[in-house]
């Protein structure tokens, strides 16, 4: 599994971090990538891809936005049809971050056709335990799901 993700403040990035420590208990390999250092031709090497950004202005982070726009071009013939897929959000609202994990979930479910398990979104005031809580369950929904 690779976990990708680009994190301006740091909160995505302790997301990612809290989904990966979650699939530790399953036999799941698990890596964890920053977006920004990733060669996304290595894509197709990965069962399962767990996309996750900070939500600006309700949409994707740049550096996020621009790796789905390569991996558009690159795999537009369905190489990664059918895998699973994870997505997350770090926001200010509620309703920024939901329209954030729309667009992870158009992009990947949509245009690569990748079963999309329902993101998970971080807003502002919550707490690090409340929201560890959180990522902990997700991992554990995602690890059920890849066993499916």
């Amino acid at each position: 599994m690779l976990i990708l993700y680009y994190s301006g403040g740091g909160n995505t990035k302790k997301m990612a971090k809290a989904i990966a420590e979650a699939m530790k208990s399953s036999a799941i390999s698990v890596t964890v990538e920053d977006v920004g250092k990733f060669d996304i031709s290595l894509l197709p090497n990965y069962d399962r891809i767990v996309l996750g950004s900070p939500t600006y202005f309700s949409n994707v982070a740049w550096q996020v936005k621009k790796a789905i726009d390569e991996s558009i071009v690159h795999y537009r013939g369905g190489k990664l049809k059918g895998k699973v897929a994870g997505i997350f959000t770090s926001a200010g609202t509620s309703r920024d971050g939901k329209d954030c994990l729309k667009m992870l979930e158009v992009a990947l479910g949509l245009h690569h056709g990748m079963k999309v398990v329902e993101g998970i979104l971080r807003v502002d005031g919550e707490s690090d335990k409340e929201i560890e809580k959180r990522c902990q369950e997700y991992g554990e929904r995602l690890a059920k799901e890849i066993e499916k």
